[in-house]
Parts: structure tokens; C-alpha cells; sequence
């Protein structure tokens, strides 16, 4: 008796089996809607055999077969036949490699012959072919059909189209299945959950760009005859991709490196991470120039312009060194431990060097020596150094142009002679220019000739500190752009409000004078007399809202130095995105070289993440990328190991194909299906071939 337990829709081949009541059922196996099963069905002997099947079925399958499975038979419209041996795996059904097929025309003794080949790897991994169809000599068919060869090749070409829709429809079908049970298992629900492990794929995209800047090389470079008992170039990448994933601590960073589709199987001691910090302070110059010139390569880099800017970054510990030290915080903060970094970056955006020094430093000492040795380690003719007016004084005015530099430095304008305020106040003389490519922004200007002055400096005996003396060492003739806008004097009015405001609350508490954002507002009489808002002073500020100055001593138009300072607010947005989404601070280590080589992988890393979001922007256009949406991408492009069939182990992508996809062609990397297999994941990240993409857990 035979029943039907599933009746499909189409060509199928059914194992039977006999049930306890003498029954004799079967169970639909494989589909032969697929061209190849039709092909291997038609070239079956009738030697029955019992085939062991289980390793390249679905799980669906798996329980289908076994010991008791007696003959597979082919049924609706296929003869009846038994396999003489079960030679061939059937990637279309369970997505293990590919099996193309392709048309090719050999020649055997003095004739020509057609024939279709499939090529698959064998149990080795070695490429090998075989013989699907045999369509016999070629003069024969040619006589039939001229176009014989053509048409069977369109034909061949639709098969392994279908062939390949079929095996990524089921590979995602059962890879959904399988992520239902490892969901399932985590409720107890399977008794065998097999392995869950999230990898971060972002981490490719990182590894990418360093072997397109060639680091490695370098590594390998400054190795070569030094007794580095650990990988050094992988350790730096190592903790180049953690300020990039999970930045923070080194402990906490080495306890993460699993998670990274990235092996780090080198990385394997902890104590490798502080090692390296040391190292990296002695290589600092070779790496800075390599670095410098690779980018310089791939954006046609033209220093013409290098903008300058300073910041702090504070520590956790309260002990002073060489580099840690007490001193003015940029993010107004007091009495904390930090160190002063000074930044030099190109027109692009993109970092050039930095330079350390104590917590202490003030930061008019900071700018020249670092704008010098760029300078002369470049060989740079001519160079525009575009700073903020915190950094505008007469003695590094003069500095610059002893070097040789030019400058385009914001200007303090409040307290300067009365003759220069007022006629920054007359309202005569003034024009107006767009100062935006949009057209939306209109201002007026004018252009004062300023001699600037070089005083001596003079030390105060009991306080040591420094003061302008009366003699004149030398002048210099300047360009004062004074600009007025409406939209700045608005905010100027808005944040002095905001000002009084907290200065009317403090005048009730005085334990609120203790800030310093609004204490300028306030007087404070000595004696006995109660704390009083300033309203001259007030006043007085009020006259200069919405005015800016700007200073050179280029003979260029109000519009060109606009133009050249504006881009200045970058060096600001590398100083946020090296303080957030790198977090360069907290620093959590503690000897002046530990610190040093932290703030060179830091530097390392904010260089890559630049350049990579100016080739980015190249590509996709300023609007569509920014740092948040580069980074979070990064991120959060994973996907999950699944090994629950050991032997065939797949990848299903948990993020959005979108930004990252289009992120990683730019650079050169495959935009990743809903499934991969390891060899096409290999492929995809250009990942090293002997790569054991995951381990069990």
C-alpha cells in the first residue's frame, strides 16, 4: 500500500520508507525543478544502494533519511530509477559553493565535439570538472541549427541564472530557520543550540583602508632588526580598529577583540597593547610622514594653507610628570591633570601632525614650533597658517614671518586704541559682500591699514610673569577685514542675555559667582557692599555685536581670507570627533611614554576616519555622509556565525544593506547578501584565504 504523504506541485524525488503497520509511505526529498537534479536523474544507473545523505541536506531533509530509506525513486514524469552510487553534493539545494556550468568545444583525434561541463571542488578543494551533457560533433548540429552552439549557450546561461536564484532563496530560507532555532534555544527550547556569535564586519572596511595606506609595509619596515617579540603592525591595527569599535580601555579593548571579523589570533597577550605604546613614541616621525605621504597620493594633497588649533585633554590621575601637568582647560575645567595638544591640518580636512607638550603650556608658545618643523620637513615654499585669535599675538605674528609663513589669524579688536575702534564703529566706508557660495548671506565690510607693533617682554621679579615693556623691536604693516553681520549680532545679543540671566541669579546666590561664564557681568565691591550687575560694561559690550576681524598680511580681497578662515571650524570637528566618538579622553594610562604612544594611535586613527569621510564625501556627496552616520555604520554593520550544520556554515547579515554597502564599494569591498557563505564572505571583505572566520564559543 502507498501512500502519498505530500503531494508537490512539482518533479520530486521521494524517499520510501515502511512505517510499523506494514505501510509503505514516502517522503518528497529533493526538487527536480532544479535543471542539474533533472540531469543527474537522467544519468542514474539501476543498482540499488542505500546513500548516506545527511552531511548536504537541510535539516528538513535530514529527517527524512537514514538506514531505513531502502530506494529514492524518481516520480511524476521521471522514470523509475536507483542510484548506482551517490557521487555528486547538490550545492542548489544547500548552498555549499557553486556549480556553473559552461559550453565548450573540444577537439578529440580529427573531430569536434559539444559538450556542457560542471565545475566543482572535490573533497581536497581542488578545482575539477565534469561532463553534464554530450551534444556530439559539432559539423552535425551546425547542419541542423547554424546557431546551435549560441542557443545552447543562452540556454546553459538561463540554468545557471535559475540555479543561482534557487541556492540564495533557500540559503536565506535556511538560514532564517536556523536563527529561529538558535532564537528559540536561548528560551530552552532546543536542546542543541549550536553557535550564536555576533562579528562586527565594520572592521574590514577599517582593515581595508590600512592596507590600502600601506601600513603593514611600514610595520614590517621598522620590525626589520629590532627585537619586537610581538606582531608590531598588527598590534597597531589592533588598537587603530578599537578607537574605531569600542573605544576604551586597553583591558577592555584586548577582552573585545573576538567580536572583530578581523582574526586578532596574534594579539594574544595583554601586556602586547602597552608594549606597543612605547614603541609607537620612538617611530612617531616615520609614521606621521608615511602617512602624510600615502594620503598625499590618493587626494592630490597641495599644502598651501595649514590651520592651527589647541586643545587639552584631562586625566583621572592627580600626579604630575613630564606631560601631566596642572593648567587652563580648553573645556573649562579646573584644577584637573592634563596634557595641551596642537593640531595642524590641510585644506581637506584631514590631520598633518601633532605635537604634544605639558599641561601647563600656554598656548601662544605652541603654534610656531609645530608650523616650523612642518615647513622644513615638507619643503613647503609657501604656507598660509589660518588660526583662531587665541593664538593672536605679536610675538607669533612675527615668528610666522620670520619663517617665511603667511597668516590669516581672527584678531582681538575690544581692546585696541581708540582710533582703531572708532573707525571700526564709522558708519561710512563700508561694502557689502555674500559671504557664502549660496548667495544667502550678505555682510558689510571694510579694510583697515594696521601697523602692528613688536614690544619687548619684561619679567616681574616677585610674580615671574611677563608684560609688554615700552621699547618697539620691530613693526609690521597688516590688513584689518572688519565684518558686520546682522545674523552674528543677533546671536552675540542672544548669548549675552542668556548671560544676564545667570548673572541676576547670582547676585541672589554668591556661591554662583564661582563661574565663569557670567562673573565679567558682575561687581563685586570691596568691603561690605553687595554684589552689583555691571550694566556700563554691559553696555559697552553691546556696541560691538555681530562685528568680526580678521587679520593677514596677504594683499588678498575680504572674500579670499573669509573664505580661507571658515574652513578653520574643521580643526574644531576633529578635536569633537576625537573627543566623542574616538574618546581620546579619558586617557587611562599614566608613564609619559604610555601617554605619548596613546595619543599617536589616537592621531593614527582620526587621520584614517578623516581621510576616509573626504573620499566618502568625493563619492557620495557632502550631504549624504557625516561623521555620526560614517561611524554609527561602522558600527553596527555585523552578522551573525551560525555553525548549527557543521557542515555548512553560514553568515546572515544583521544590518540594513544602505550606507555601509555603498561605503565599502567606494573603497573596493562587495556589498554583503542577506546570506554569505564563509568562501563568499572571504571573497567579499578580502579577507586572507586561510581565515577561520569564527570559532566556537
Amino acid at each position: 500500500m502507498l501512500t502519498d504523504t505530500v503531494t508537490p506541485s512539482e518533479p520530486c524525488v521521494y524517499a520510501m520508507s515502511s512505517s510499523t503497520n506494514g505501510v509503505l509511505n514516502k517522503s518528497p526529498v529533493l526538487s527536480l525543478a532544479v535543471p542539474s537534479l533533472r540531469r543527474l536523474m537522467d544519468r542514474s544507473l539501476t543498482k540499488p544502494f542505500i546513500p548516506s545523505l545527511t552531511p548536504i541536506f537541510a535539516d528538513e531533509t535530514r529527517r527524512t533519511l537514514g538506514s531505513s530509506a531502502k530506494k529514492i525513486y524518481h516520480l511524476c514524469s521521471v522514470k523509475v530509477a536507483c542510484f548506482k552510487k551517490f557521487r555528486y553534493n547538490i550545492p542548489t539545494v544547500v548552498g555549499v559553493g557553486k556549480m556553473p556550468l559552461h559550453v565548450s568545444v573540444i577537439k578529440v583525434k580529427n573531430h569536434q565535439y559539444i559538450r556542457v561541463y560542471s565545475s566543482y571542488r572535490n573533497e581536497k578543494g581542488q578545482p575539477r570538472s565534469r561532463i553534464i551533457e554530450n551534444h556530439g560533433r559539432l559539423e552535425a548540429a551546425l547542419e541542423k541549427d547554424p546557431q546551435y552552439v549560441e542557443r545552447l549557450k543562452e540556454r546553459i546561461a538561463k540554468e545557471n541564472a535559475l540555479e543561482a536564484q534557487n541556492k540564495s532563496l533557500e540559503l536565506e530560507n535556511q538560514a532564517k530557520r536556523r536563527m529561529d532555532k538558535l532564537a528559540d534555544s536561548a528560551k530552552g527550547l532546543n536542546e542543541k543550540p549550536g553557535n550564536f556569535k555576533s562579528l562586527n564586519v565594520g572592521s574590514a572596511l577599517i582593515r581595508k583602508v590600512w592596507l590600502d595606506l600601506k601600513m603593514p609595509e611600514m610595520f614590517r619596515h621598522l620590525q626589520k632588526d629590532r627585537k619586537i617579540q610581538y606582531p608590531y603592525g598588527q598590534t597597531a591595527y589592533f588598537l587603530t580598529e578599537q578607537r574605531f569599535l569600542n573605544p576604551s580601555s586597553k583591558l577592555k579593548g584586548f577582552n573585545n577583540r573576538a567580536h572583530s571579523i578581523i582574526d586578532h589570533g596574534q594579539v594574544d597577550h595583554l601586556e602586547d597593547l602597552y608594549k606597543v605604546l612605547d614603541v609607537l613614541q620612538e617611530d612617531k616621525k616615520t609614521i606621521v610622514r608615511h602617512l602624510n605621504k600615502e594620503i598625499q597620493k590618493r587626494t592630490k594633497r597641495t599644502v598651501t594653507a595649514a590651520f592651527y588649533d589647541v586643545t587639552t585633554y584631562s586625566f583621572e590621575s592627580r600626579s604630575v610628570s613630564e606631560y601631566k601637568d596642572f593648567g587652563l582647560s580648553k573645556d573649562h575645567k579646573v584644577n584637573e591633570v592634563q596634557v595641551v595638544l596642537g593640531l595642524v591640518m590641510d585644506e581637506n580636512g584631514i590631520p598633518i601632525d601633532y605635537e604634544l607638550f605639558a599641561g601647563n603650556t600656554s598656548e601662544f608658545g605652541t603654534m610656531v614650533p609645530l608650523i616650523k618643523k612642518i615647513k622644513n620637513t615638507y619643503h613647503l615654499k609657501q604656507l598660509i597658517v589660518v588660526a583662531d585669535r587665541g593664538l593672536n599675538c605679536a610675538e607669533n605674528l612675527f615668528a610666522l614671518k620670520e619663517i617665511g609663513c603667511d597668516f590669516v589669524i581672527a584678531q582681538k579688536f575690544k581692546n585696541s586704541a581708540a582710533q582703531i575702534k572708532t573707525q571700526i564703529l564709522d558708519p561710512d566706508n563700508w561694502e557689502e559682500f555674500i559671504c557664502k557660495d549660496d548667495g544667502e548671506v550678505k555682510c558689510q565690510y571694510k579694510t583697515l591699514n594696521v601697523t602692528q607693533e613688536l614690544h619687548e617682554r619684561k619679567e616681574s621679579p616677585t610674580t615671574h610673569r611677563r608684560y609688554r615693556g615700552p621699547k618697539v623691536l620691530g613693526t609690521m604693516e597688516l590688513n584689518w577685514i572688519v565684518s558686520y553681520s546682522p545674523a552674528r549680532a543677533a546671536k552675540d545679543k542672544a548669548d549675552r542675555d542668556r548671560a544676564i540671566e545667570k548673572a541676576k541669579k547670582a547676585v541672589d546666590d554668591p556661591n554662583r559667582l564661582r563661574s565663569c561664564g557670567y562673573k565679567s557681568l558682575i561687581t563685586i565691591p570691596k568691603g561690605t557692599g553687595s554684589p552689583r550687575i555691571n550694566w556700563d560694561k554691559i553696555k559697552e559690550q553691546a556696541k560691538w555685536d555681530g562685528y568680526y576681524v580678521i587679520c593677514t598680511n596677504l594683499e588678498i580681497s575680504p572674500h579670499e581670507a573669509t573664505s580661507i578662515y571658515r574652513k578653520l571650524w574643521q580643526i574644531e570637528d576633529c578635536f569633537r570627533v576625537s573627543k566623542t566618538h574616538l574618546e581620546t579622553r579619558p586617557c587611562l594610562v599614566w608613564t609619559d611614554p604610555h601617554i605619548y604612544g596613546h595619543f599617536l594611535s589616537c592621531f593614527i586613527s582620526l587621520v584614517i576616519e578623516k581621510y576616509m569621510l573626504f573620499m566618502l564625501k568625493k563619492e557620495l556627496g557632502k550631504e549624504e555622509i557625516t561623521h555620526d552616520k560614517m561611524l554609527e555604520s561602522i558600527k553596527t554593520a555585523s552578522v551573525v556565525y551560525d555553525d548549527i550544520n557543521p557542515q555548512v556554515p553560514l553568515y546572515l547579515r544583521l544590518y540594513e544593506a544602505g550606507l555601509f554597502d555603498r561605503m565599502s564599494t567606494v573603497f573596493g569591498l562587495d556589498a554583503l547578501n542577506r546570506v554569505e557563505t564563509p568562501s563568499s564572505l572571504r571573497r567579499k571583505l578580502h579577507l586572507p584565504i586561510a581565515k577561520t572566520l569564527a570559532t566556537q564559543t
